[in-house]
């Protein structure tokens, strides 16, 4: 950052720290200005439902971002500027993700949710990895923190120990996988019209996620090996629907979908929308698998570069230990697929869930909810 940056922000910042805070004004952030998704949205439709009389602001980095808005939440651009008024002027802060603001007032509160269970070791259980300054730019943003929503004793543990953070962490689940408790959910014919798949297909999801490296050979999945799988061991007629890692996107055209058995979803904005809509789902290194293992349905590991991998994020526990089938390849994978016994991933499911101590019950979002109109009405810490 130069010397005319750091001048034009402090700058930006002690003009903002000077304007009055509104009291019915809430500003959200997802992952720097992405749209509607992750946990913040079940939070805000639950506001939404409420009918609070709230000025609910969502910064957002393009139009795609600002489309997928519902009525009742305001866009603004996420433009450094706009980024600070909000800010500055907002009673209540939801973000999924560091947020670096210089300012945090007496009145204002920020209630944090992050973005999933760990496998990858994150912050400064991974801090040789991070980027040089990160630290201390988490450190801030933890310090400004009065609550973290978490939704397992394992991740309880890391906001405690490895996020440079001292403040209360509330077991509440997390917010979107509130969507698994939803009775007679449509995501997966939502799913279908927004993708063009023929109805009567099961949807096969693969979702891996992103390497520091640009190459693509970690995604070489056997489409139709794995469609011939899963019709020999679960029936009917299969769509497999890829989904890469928001930071590696432009990779999909490089990959090869024929619009008939495989589709390209990574521009669908909403991860679980499409995990609620899969009737399968093959990943490698995400958390997702840890959402999608509360439907109890089909999910398998694909990871062929696990030690490369692990050179550069290691894991907080061994991927044997995973409660799903792990393949290092194709053939692997289908013999997986082939082997699938529900009673046995149910019993490996729970027997994860207790040792890790995962809590979900679908009333993730209500509690958070609560605790932010609570703040709204100018409640204290707790």
């Amino acid at each position: 950052m130069s010397l005319v940056h750091k001048a034009l922000t402090a700058l930006l910042w002690g003009i903002g720290s000077m304007l009055p805070i509104q009291k019915n004004k809430i500003v959200v952030t997802n992952f720097y200005g992405r749209g509607y998704g992750d946990n913040l949205k079940p939070i805000v439709a639950e506001l939404l439902r409420r009918d609070a009389g709230l000025d609910i602001v969502w910064l957002t980095a393009d139009a795609a971002a600002e489309r997928s808005l519902p009525d009742g939440v305001r866009s603004v651009a996420y433009t450094p500027w706009n980024r600070v008024r909000e800010l500055c002027t907002a009673k209540v802060w939801l973000d999924n993700n560091r947020k670096g603001a210089r300012v945090k007032k007496a009145g204002q509160w920020y209630l944090q949710t992050w973005h999933g269970f760990a496998l990858k070791r994150i912050e400064r259980d991974a801090e040789q990895t991070l980027p040089a300054g990160y630290a201390a730019y988490a450190a801030r943003d933890s310090a400004q923190t009065d609550l973290i929503v978490s939704n397992a004793a394992l991740m309880t543990k890391i906001y405690q120990g490895s996020f440079w953070y001292s403040g209360e962490v509330a077991l509440y689940g997390s917010p979107r996988n509130d969507v698994f408790f939803t009775p007679q959910c449509s995501c997966a014919e939502k799913v279908r019209q927004a993708l063009g798949v023929p109805e009567g297909c099961s949807l096969a999801l693969y979702a891996p996620t992103f390497r520091a490296g640009e190459g693509l050979d970690a995604y070489c999945l056997d489409y139709a090996r794995l469609r011939s799988a899963l019709t020999a061991r679960f029936g009917g007629v299969w769509a497999v629907l890829v989904r890469l890692h928001p930071h590696v996107m432009e990779k999909a055209k490089e990959l090869s979908f024929d619009g008939v058995t495989t589709f390209d979803a990574t521009r669908y904005d909403d991860m679980q929308e499409l995990l609620a809509a899969a009737d399968a789902v093959v990943s490698d290194y995400s958390s997702l698998m840890f959402d999608y293992g509360l439907t109890k349905r089909p999910c398998f590991q694909f990871a062929v570069d696990i030690e490369a991998y692990q050179k550069d994020r290691d894991f907080y526990f061994p991927l044997e230990q995973m409660p799903f089938p792990l393949a290092r390849d194709n053939q692997a994978l289908e013999e997986a697929v082939l082997a699938w016994d529900e009673g046995a991933a149910a019993r490996a499911w729970e027997d994860f869930c207790q040792r890790f101590g995962i809590f979900e019950d679908g009333k993730a979002s209500a509690r958070c909810a609560d605790w932010i109109l609570k703040k709204m009405k100018g409640g204290g810490i707790g």
